[in-house]
């Protein structure tokens, strides 16, 4: 009986840590997703213009027409291909750099425009006096963050801020890419403004195809989260069956109960902890407070099942025992 208990005892551990393995995989696929969208969402699209008007003149636009909703823009470049201009009227998404930074809205707003470089971007970069520089032609931009190295994504770009007053606002709108990020809405007015034809980039594409692809992950966190219930309610049964044997009566029953009860989910509350602890030290959270709540909640599921459990075998043992007398 105690082999069968321990046993069943370790069957949550096995369940706390495939709960938050199935997390761990759930935001690592939505991380990667955004890492390859750049910080874009999937309202994303993008349009080409034969437009001479500069991108100045177009962010003054987006500035007058909607500047109540949240736009961001990636101008890529038709000639210096590995070239991204940013910008934004709203706090963009923060990509993991492995050092400094990446853009915050007071970059888009100055006169002068910032870079954050790819870890293999190939760009002439001058440093001097501790900072670094990218250099094109007579204009040098200072570098303020660089990517962390992730073998997924294309990370051989380098992007540049720019703003209404920034140098990188005075070409011409036809010599980009342009990719907006904000409502349906906004998007489809700014295009219909320029007589542009809409297309998905690819990473949405791609996410539309694969938006059924955590599906899995959340099956087995599900199947997890059952398994554990299962294993209390067998817990509780092989209890009740060893209270039996005790032949205690009264309060000494109740007592011996309520001992092995709190101990049982005492030591199930441990094994949530340690795999919390082993998970954060060996798995990827991108918000690690999801992780707690989920093990929190798989947890009071397991003592919620055990009481019922028990509560039910302890009213149906008390009414065999009133039949009998």
């Amino acid at each position: 009986m105690n082999f069968k208990r321990i046993f069943l005892l370790l069957v949550p551990l096995i369940m706390f840590l495939g709960i938050g393995t199935m997390i761990s995989n759930i935001q690592s696929d939505y991380a990667d997703e955004v890492l390859e969208a750049h910080g874009l969402t999937n309202n994303t699209r993008y349009f080409r213009t034969d437009s001479d008007e500069s991108i100045s003149s177009f962010l003054r636009y987006l500035n007058k027409n909607y500047k109540n909703h949240q736009i961001q823009l990636h101008f890529d470049s038709n000639y210096e291909k590995k070239q991204v201009l940013v910008w934004s009227n709203h706090v963009v998404k923060s990509l993991p750099t492995e050092t400094g930074r990446y853009f915050s809205p007071d970059d888009f707003e100055g006169k002068v425009s910032f870079a954050v470089l790819g870890p293999t971007a190939k760009i002439n970069v001058l440093e001097a006096q501790n900072n670094k520089y990218v250099v094109l032609g007579r204009n040098y931009y200072s570098v303020i963050g660089t990517f962390k190295n992730y073998p997924q994504v294309e990370m051989d770009k380098y992007y540049l801020s720019t703003g209404v007053n920034q140098p990188t606002a005075r070409d011409q709108l036809r010599n980009y890419r342009i990719v907006i990020d904000s409502t349906p809405y906004v998007i489809s007015k700014i295009a219909k403004h320029y007589h542009a034809k809409l297309h998905i980039p690819p990473f949405v594409q791609e996410h539309h195809r694969d938006r059924l692809s955590v599906l899995p992950n959340i099956l087995m966190l599900v199947t997890c989260m059952i398994l554990g219930v299962v294993t209390n309610i067998v817990l509780a049964i092989l209890m009740m069956r060893q209270a039996k044997l005790t032949h205690l009566h009264g309060d000494l029953f109740r007592n011996w109960v309520i001992n092995r009860s709190a101990r049982t989910l005492m030591v199930e509350g441990v094994c949530g902890l340690l795999a919390y602890i082993f998970l954060r030290w060996h798995a990827f959270y991108s918000v690690a407070s999801v992780l707690s709540i989920v093990l929190l909640m798989a947890w009071l599921m397991n003592v919620v099942a055990f009481c019922i459990t028990l509560y039910h075998l302890i009213r149906k043992d008390k009414k065999v025992v009133k039949a009998t007398r």
